[in-house]
């Protein structure tokens, strides 16, 4: 069974730069066995409801603006698989799950490809990637895990958003911001012991709007968490950057 991981994917230039967060997360990979394909979900990948990518895209988007030239320059080889699409919609279907294929979602959006290139620099199987329905409850994302459960003998699920992300309050101080510290460690504490009632009411917790304004980026956590078996994940990465932008990540089912 492959695991299930979360991963904070910080800003699209992580991967000319160098930072701790792109060691611990090629570490972690080379200790993982290859799975036969990956399931993704992006922050940057919103959709009504539940959308799966145009099996045939392969190609990334530099979707952001006002990073170095060099950024829009990197090349990834990346691809879907129009079979294993079909079968991942028909097996979510029999569990009463509603999905389609987006005809019009033919890229992979940064929050994909640069988490990938940093855990395997040539990659030689398909990525499914499946959107993040804005029409779902947090209930509904856990059970949406829970569904694609089916599918960890076969596929590494990946869930790439941020534990906290609050672009407006960023700065290049060493210090940690307050409410940043406070959040980051709550959640590490509810994930590592699998508080489920913490994290399912999270929005009620006093730090959580600042560390997110909007909620796009926590919102695959949820998504994790359901895949799991052991609802105990642990962090792998705490890297804090920019004085309020975590990189936590956490890998499930070890």
């Amino acid at each position: 069974m492959n695991p299930t991981l979360f991963i904070s994917h910080g800003a699209p230039n992580i991967i000319l730069s160098d930072i701790k967060s792109k060691q611990k997360i090629r570490d972690l990979t080379n200790n993982l066995e290859m799975p036969k394909y990956i399931i993704i979900f992006s922050a940057h990948y919103l959709t009504k409801d539940l959308k799966i990518i145009n099996p045939d895209t392969n190609k990334i988007m530099y979707d952001f603006y006002g990073f170095e030239d060099e950024l829009y320059k990197v090349k990834y080889e990346i691809n879907s698989d129009e079979k294993l699409t079909f079968e991942l919609i028909k097996r979510l279907k029999k569990q009463n799950i509603d999905i389609t294929i987006d005809e019009n979602r033919k890229s992979y959006d940064h929050g994909v490809w640069n988490v990938l290139a940093l855990m395997y620099e040539h990659l030689k199987i398909p990525v499914l990637q499946i959107s993040i329905p804005t029409s779902y409850s947090i209930e509904q994302l856990i059970n949406l895990g829970v569904a694609l459960q089916q599918f960890k003998d076969e596929a590494l699920v990946i869930c790439s958003g941020g534990i906290t992300h609050n672009l407006g309050d960023t700065g290049m101080s060493q210090n940690i911001k307050d409410y940043a510290k406070k959040f980051n460690d709550d959640i590490k504490d509810i994930i590592e012991n699998a508080k489920e009632d913490d994290l399912k009411n999270i929005q009620k917790n006093i730090n959580f709007n600042k560390n997110h304004p909007s909620t796009e980026h926590f919102l695959p956590l949820f998504i994790a968490y359901g895949n799991a078996i052991n609802k105990k994940g642990k962090s792998f990465n705490s890297e804090m950057l920019y004085s309020n932008i975590s990189m936590e990540s956490f890998i499930f089912d070890l």
